[in-house]
């Protein structure tokens, strides 16, 4: 079983590793828009579904509120940074600004 500071160390990598992770539950309608509006964008994004991890995953949600203070899936980072849910990323995507930091992250190559 993996120690507090251990989860908290585990999101750290994860998130500084990939340039898009979405904390996610395979069921939840709203993590499967973000998964669907990344995929449409070309990006395949780091995916860890929190429902597929069995007693690691409620203690890996609660680690996300502690980081992030947000309680709810999806739960997205782009380079490192959190975005929020699916309405704060779709937002960034209408207002024409995800596509931007996708690139900044080194998450979209350009032309591709």
């Amino acid at each position: 079983m993996s120690s507090d500071s251990g989860l908290e160390d585990t999101v750290k990598k994860t998130v500084s590793e990939n340039p898009v992770v979405v904390y996610s539950k395979t069921w939840c309608s709203y993590s499967s828009e973000v998964k669907y509006l990344f995929k449409s964008l070309g990006v395949e994004p780091r995916v860890i579904e929190l429902d597929e991890l069995g007693s690691e995953g409620p203690q890996l949600q609660k680690k996300l509120e502690k980081l992030t203070g947000q309680h709810t899936v999806p739960n997205v980072f782009i380079g490192g940074r959190h975005i929020g849910g699916c309405t704060d990323t779709v937002k960034l995507h209408q207002e024409g600004e995800l596509e931007a930091l996708l690139s900044e992250a080194g998450a979209k190559k350009i032309g591709s």
